[in-house]
């Protein structure tokens, strides 16, 4: 299979200071009429959500600070303060603290933040945040962010997460445009696979390879957000192993008769796309073709139920219903799918318990699992944005059997 070398659309890949401020801006109406003078955001997504401040998360605390007004302060360690200057220069000079745990100043970083704020807002009687202290992480140990400020804190992480569950135009072309260099790389990868392939190796020769590509493509449009991973990566599992839906590398190479459970996404502008597909090496077996057959009419029917206006339980119960019909239930080891975008899997979630009402602008995974012991797993996953009378698929890789069957 020939794949084409994407062009990459004219749109910038990135986001505007205006985008961060206006989601400040959203934010603020919110601690606004929940009577909210600020809010303290811990979580490095929702941080880099509402300020467009990347950074490499460490034992380190770093937080935003928004307040009922939309203004934007970023608490980092020193070392990060210029980090912010170049990344965030509309937000101003970050408040910093030496490092982590006190680096001689004797003061641990969250009372210093705790003192900041009962500077910054006296007359705060309490304050809102996503997490009630900074993340455990590397080895962090510190007080709760309410012992640190004196004040009560009110958990809230849903003020910025449903916020993020709505992704505007710019966001959707962001997607749009990894969802293209994630079908680029999978067709990559798959036409590298051959016998005694190894997953490994082929997996990360191949990301590098449509990352050489992408950023030949792009230029200086592509932006990059992290300092670790690939803009384009791809990855396969093989044989009985696929039957365990996380399942890890093995060592050995691809055999006649294999099955392959395959993954391959693009990062544009801090957001991912998701493309799984199940493959075959060799013409597949009649029960092999059999479980197939039954997990890509599941997921049609995940696609066709994906419509705003509905709650996430419903598309969940009818994938069910076309499992069970094809006696797949006692082999389904997971929900429909989950919306993500910055990470991997954000809320919500396409599951039975989880009532949360579908909107136009939200992205989703569909793909819904069959996993038989002994034999393998089978497993499409496809990128979809709701829209306002459905949903539209972003991913655009061949699902069919036909497509997926490499030759030996």
């Amino acid at each position: 299979m020939t794949r084409t070398l994407p062009t990459g659309s004219p749109a910038p890949l990135d986001l505007t200071a205006q985008d961060y401020r206006d989601r400040r801006g959203r934010l603020a109406l919110t601690l606004q009429e929940r009577g909210y003078g600020a809010m303290v955001v811990f979580g490095p997504a929702r941080v880099s959500y509402l300020t467009g401040f990347y950074f490499a998360a460490t034992e380190r605390p770093v937080a935003a600070i928004v307040s009922d007004t939309g203004d934007g302060t970023l608490f980092v360690p020193a070392l990060e303060a210029d980090h912010v200057r170049q990344q965030c220069p509309d937000l101003g000079d970050p408040v910093t603290y030496p490092e982590y745990p006190g680096g001689g100043s004797g003061e641990h970083p969250l009372l210093t933040l705790g003192r900041e704020l009962r500077r910054r807002f006296p007359r705060a009687r309490a304050l809102a945040a996503d997490l009630g202290g900074y993340e455990s992480r590397w080895g962090y140990r510190g007080p709760r962010l309410e012992e640190a400020a004196g004040l009560p804190v009110h958990e809230h992480l849903e003020f910025v997460d449903d916020a993020r569950a709505i992704k505007s135009p710019a966001e959707i072309a962001l997607i749009r445009e990894a969802c293209h260099w994630g079908d680029y790389a999978h067709g990559l990868m798959q036409q590298a696979l051959e016998i005694g392939s190894d997953e490994m190796l082929v997996s990360h020769e191949t990301s590098l390879r449509a990352t050489r590509d992408m950023l030949a493509a792009l230029g200086s449009r592509y932006v990059p957000k992290a300092r670790e991973g690939l803009p384009a990566n791809t990855m396969f599992i093989r044989g009985r192993n696929t039957a365990n839906p996380h399942g890890l590398h093995q060592t050995g190479g691809v055999q006649a008769g294999d099955i392959l459970v395959t993954g391959a996404y693009g990062v544009v502008g801090g957001y991912e796309s998701e493309l799984e597909r199940t493959m075959f090496v060799g013409e597949p077996t009649p029960e092999q073709a059999r479980w197939f057959g039954a997990m890509l009419a599941a997921q049609d029917a995940g696609m066709a139920a994906l419509k705003p206006g509905r709650p996430c339980h419903e598309v969940e119960q009818e994938v069910r219903a076309v499992l069970e019909a094809h006696g797949a239930m006692p082999y389904v080891r997971h929900h429909t799918g989950h919306a993500f975008g910055m990470e991997g899997h954000e809320h919500p979630f396409l599951d039975l318990d989880d009532p949360t009402e579908i909107r136009p602008g939200m992205i989703f995974s569909i793909e819904p699992g069959i996993y038989v012991p002994g034999l393998g797993g089978f497993r499409h996953s496809d990128t979809l944005v709701v829209t306002e009378t459905g949903a539209e698929r972003l991913s655009l890789y061949p699902r069919d059997l036909q497509s997926l069957t490499v030759p030996v």
